[in-house]
């Protein structure tokens, strides 16, 4: 089988993807916002009929295709950002070399986006043929037939956008009583955020003191694959896995502390470090000190960044000539 024809690809990309890629979950975001919504970042499939189910131990090539489209709001811009990869097979028994089973985009991957009607603009799709030159041929003759587990990985960059609004007043200890306030103060948040499998799930706000309110709020890992430390290329050992790069910004330049992340530094209105997740979750306390304050809302932007991995699987049968 020859390479598979990319112009085909993109014009079914609809029934390839939704189809068979990633885990099909509707998107769908906060009513009234502009980020499409979702778990997914990612998704992967092989391309119909480019994984044969059978393939003779002698005379027969072929070659496989993934169909990668980005169903998040996150753009990767960088195309050295995604690394994929057929792993489960010997590159020797096939004919090539262990290059020709890892490549990278020659262009980044736009993320879904929604118009200014509010529809739905579906994330860009690519296609990526393996083995880079050439074609697959197994090299060896078989006695009766070998079944393999022939894999895609894919490992990549990815970010997550999460808005929510900080209630400041200046009456923080509600000695005046409540009636006819601005907004509240101690309260679960409307959070509106960005379709990606790492999010923030919830995010609450306290009164601390006369001049300070405290939140917490929750980094969630909501995909199906696995979150590994941002630019580790999703190395699986210990000190990169399960780890999310947050960075706080609230606007407001008083005095921003949180606790739950380590490294973490404050700079002017943000806070930054990194969270472990603990059984794919992790709380982060932060407190906000605001000087002469006054009945106001402040936006607060949490953007999220890691690296991510995740794979698909078909089996494949190598049988010998004449069965």
């Amino acid at each position: 089988m020859g390479k598979f024809n990319k112009g085909i690809l993109l014009l079914t990309l609809f029934a390839i993807v939704v189809g068979c890629g990633g885990s099909g979950t509707e998107q769908t975001g906060t009513p009234g916002s502009m980020f499409v919504g979702g778990t997914e970042g990612l998704s992967v499939a092989f391309a119909p009929g480019s994984l044969p189910e059978t393939v003779m131990d002698q005379d027969q090539s072929f070659a496989v295709s993934l169909v990668v489209q980005n169903r998040g709001d996150h753009s990767i811009e960088n195309g050295a950002d995604i690394k994929a990869s057929i792993t489960g097979i010997d590159p020797a028994d096939f004919g090539v070399s262990a290059g020709d089973l890892e490549q990278s985009p020659d262009t980044g991957i736009r993320g879904a986006q929604k118009d200014t009607t509010g529809a739905t603009v579906s994330g860009e799709t690519i296609s990526l043929d393996f083995p880079k030159s050439g074609n697959f041929a197994h090299q060896k003759t078989i006695a009766g037939s070998v079944q393999y587990n022939v894999r895609a990985d894919v490992c990549y960059k990815y970010g997550s956008v999460a808005n929510t609004k900080l209630c400041i007043l200046e009456d923080m200890l509600g000695t005046q009583g409540t009636e006819g306030k601005l907004c509240q103060i101690n309260e679960e948040k409307v959070i509106d955020k960005s379709g990606a499998p790492v999010t923030v799930t919830s995010f609450r706000e306290s009164v601390s003191s006369a001049n300070k309110v405290a939140f917490v709020f929750k980094v969630e890992h909501v995909g199906t694959g696995k979150v590994h430390k941002l630019a580790s290329g999703c190395l699986a050992d210990f000190a990169n896995k399960d780890k999310v790069r947050v960075k706080i910004d609230t606007g407001i330049s008083d005095g921003l502390t949180c606790s739950g992340l380590q490294d973490g530094a404050a700079s002017g209105s943000t806070y930054e470090g990194e969270a472990t997740l603990l059984n794919g979750a992790r709380e982060i306390r932060c407190t906000q000190t605001v000087n002469n304050p006054t009945d106001i809302e402040k936006l607060v932007r949490i953007d999220l960044s890691y690296d991510y991995k995740q794979y698909i699987q078909q089996t494949m049968t190598v049988q010998h000539v004449g069965g």
